[in-house]
């Protein structure tokens, strides 16, 4: 199917560099059923995820009030809050309803994310493009729509921004694609899928085999450039998961990490 492009997504540029750090597990997994892991936006770690920042919430506020006449100020307060809450409940049930996959855009590796999504050396990063995603999200059977993350200070900002943003009609997508500053250093591309039948049904996830998402086949082979060993891999680990990649029938170039030369004096 062909991917979806919503004029609220923000554009990626071609042919940038991207990573995915995962542990060996993980990995395994993805060799045998040629799929990635897309979790449930509700189920980050970031209890942020999804929501909106509070200039946005305050003009949602005023235009409710706004719309809602009423002779006492306690009762327009009252109305206007009470006209609201179905856009809340509806903000949360898209949130359990999409389920993302994440990249790191970065032209070298990151010695932070390492340490972040790998607790130990037993893991690889995949380096890939955005040309290469979006070619295989472009033959997925499921519906993919791919988007950078747009980090705000969610006190002070707002959605728009004539440059970076500049779309004033309210969006419902708009908060999977905005997180805050507090993690601009991931740099985030996002690709996302909707399970449409998630939003109104509240036990949807209960009858599935994964209870916190779903796997997505896409063309590894097609998808995955290189694959770079931890940063404290020995020759075993590395004989290791060469075995592994040759088990599943690839043949991806494997490179040591760079954070493990050796300095110049």
């Amino acid at each position: 199917m062909p991917q979806y492009h919503h004029e609220k997504f923000i554009p990626i540029d071609s042919n940038l560099t991207v990573w995915r750090y995962i542990n060996l597990k993980k990995f395994k997994s993805l060799l045998k059923e040629k799929s990635f892991f897309f979790c449930r936006a509700d189920k980050f770690a970031d209890p942020f995820e999804g929501s909106i920042p509070k200039k946005e919430a305050e003009h949602r506020l005023e235009e409710a009030k706004r719309n809602a006449s009423h002779p006492t100020t306690f009762e327009l307060e009252k109305r206007a809050q009470l006209s609201i809450e179905p856009i809340k409940i509806l903000h949360r049930n898209i949130k359990r309803s999409f389920i993302i996959n994440c990249w790191h855009i970065n032209m070298n590796e990151s010695d932070a994310m390492w340490k972040l999504y790998l607790k130990t050396n037993k893991g690889v990063a995949i380096q890939s493009t955005t040309n290469r995603l979006s070619k295989v999200i472009n033959n997925a059977t499921e519906e993919i729509i791919i988007s950078k993350v747009r980090y705000l200070n969610y006190d002070t900002d707002i959605w728009f921004d004539p440059v970076e943003y500049p779309h004033k009609n309210y969006n419902l997508f708009t908060p999977l694609i905005h997180k805050r500053k507090e993690f601009q250093h991931e740099t985030e591309l996002r690709l996302l899928h909707r399970i449409e039948e998630a939003i109104d049904e509240d036990t949807y996830w209960d009858k599935q085999p994964n209870l916190i998402g779903k796997s997505i086949k896409l063309d590894i082979s097609q998808l995955i450039e290189k694959i770079y060993l931890p940063p404290t891999a020995d020759s075993s680990f590395e004989n290791h998961l060469k075995g592994i990649i040759s088990k599943y029938g690839y043949n991806f170039e494997l490179c040591r990490s760079k954070l493990s030369f050796e300095p110049t004096y």
